[in-house]
């Protein structure tokens, strides 16, 4: 609902500026930037605090702490009347957007059966489309500022009723020396035909593998787990860079240049209704092809769709840089016939509408990076690391991917004036192209492998 709501915004500021009180709030495109992308400057110190959260009092307790801000800055974003209190609670829900994904993500990885824990992880971006879909519907009737109040009730149900009944992390208490309850969780997910304690003693041992002094966050520093951050941290650059975030949160703004005659909200929820597509295809393929192929088929999707877009831009500013140019040389003989001639032939050509290029475009990107390169990162980052040092390997991950975000969202209106739409879009497939070789030469496929 975060992500998706600055697409409601936008919608409403270009139509009436009003706030809750009844008056007028400015924005310029730098802070327009900004309500996309202080939600990841939010979201680096609320990784960081749920790693340590996370091994310090429990995968359940730090989802419901996450709580907290989350509601704090949803209220904050109703209630504005100005840009500062707008921006600093889009800051708070960025803080919580980090702890949830922390929190959630090792929580799922964790409780998740071998053969179902890809299709388990992929839930949450399920469910984070349903999210968009819920708040973007809504903003076609309500004000962006009756939407945010829907996202503050929705987190207060999660962390009053729905996180309260789940049961703690069974990687968790093993780690901390509650095996007991750990072998009743297990009974309780697995079923009793599951053999539970050959799964708690290979919990156990891949948390003793380096040792138990090497938990938290210096734990870390192990070799072998500084090489795994470096690979991630590429891969996460390359996916944030190929226009992931952007996608989700400037739907609207991407499709203002474009000659599409189709109300905003619904362009942005026909793109949201593609996410939701690939992410469910990629629940249903993930545990039997693997992570790699679905990363693979993502970049090269992605590629195709921004290189196809930013031709599209480059042909149709060539395009009117050309009639301009025309109707200039046209004007001192407006009587000459030839005008008449070169104005049926442009009249002609009008007839091939090309408008619906760019949102078949995003689409396709939306399909792409829903089925690879939005997910399958922070899956990698969770199944990299064993339960002792999980959430805070994943919280420096998500942490490095927070910045990235927020330098790509905060680039989009800077690179789109100095490259012009379409070489900001082919910038997005340069970077998922690279994405391609990446992946093939230093990817490890985790399908089918236990994880600890």
């Amino acid at each position: 609902m975060m992500l998706a709501w600055p697409n409601v915004f936008a919608v409403h500021m270009s139509e009436t500026n009003s706030t809750i009180y009844g008056t007028e709030i400015h924005l310029d495109s730098v802070q327009m930037d900004m309500i996309s992308s202080m939600v990841f400057v939010g979201s680096m110190p609320g990784h960081l605090l749920a790693g340590w959260l996370v091994g310090t009092i429990g995968r359940r307790k730090s989802m419901i702490a996450a709580g907290i801000p989350t509601i704090l800055g949803t209220l904050l974003v109703a209630l504005s009347y100005n840009s500062y209190m707008l921006i600093f609670g889009r800051f708070l829900e960025g803080v919580a957007f980090g702890m949830t994904l922390v929190s959630s993500r090792t929580y799922i990885v964790e409780i998740a059966g071998l053969n179902s824990r890809g299709a388990a992880s992929v839930i949450v971006n399920v469910m984070t489309q349903l999210g968009s879909l819920i708040i973007l519907g809504l903003g076609i009737v309500f004000s962006w500022y009756y939407v945010a109040f829907v996202s503050c009730g929705t987190m207060l149900t999660y962390c009053c009723l729905i996180i309260p009944s789940v049961p703690e992390s069974p990687a968790y208490l093993v780690v901390n020396k509650r095996e007991t309850e750990a072998l009743a969780v297990l009974l309780q997910l697995r079923g009793p035909n599951a053999d539970i304690h050959e799964e708690l003693r290979h919990i156990r041992n891949m948390n003793e593998l380096n040792g138990s002094k090497r938990e938290g966050f210096r734990g870390l520093l192990h070799p072998s787990y500084l090489k795994t951050l470096l690979v991630l941290f590429c891969l996460f650059f390359i996916a944030n860079f190929s226009g992931v975030q952007v996608l989700k949160s400037n739907t609207v703004r991407m499709l203002q240049s474009s000659e599409l005659k189709v109300n905003r909200s619904v362009s942005a929820i026909v793109v949201t209704v593609a996410l939701l597509v690939g992410n469910s295809i990629m629940m249903l393929v993930l545990d039997k092809i693997g992570r790699r192929y679905c990363l693979i088929s993502s970049f090269c999707l992605i590629a195709v769709a921004y290189y196809c877009l930013g031709s599209y831009y480059y042909i149709m500013d060539y395009s009117h840089l050309n009639q301009e140019l025309h109707i200039k040389n046209l004007l001192p003989v407006t009587s000459n016939t030839t005008v008449a001639y070169d104005n049926n032939s442009s009249a002609g050509a009008e007839t091939f509408n090309w408008s619906w290029v760019p949102m078949a475009c995003l689409m396709l990107a939306a399909l792409g990076q829903s089925t690879g390169a939005g997910p399958i990162p922070y899956i990698f980052s969770s199944e990299y690391f064993p339960a002792n040092v999980r959430s805070q390997g994943m919280s420096v991950c998500s942490t490095m991917s927070g910045l990235q975000s927020f330098a790509v969202l905060q680039l989009f209106s800077p690179l789109q004036d100095n490259l012009t739409s379409g070489g900001l879009y082919w910038v997005y497939a340069a970077a998922a192209t690279v994405g391609i070789p990446y992946t093939i030469f230093f990817i490890r496929e985790t399908k089918g492998k236990r994880v600890g």
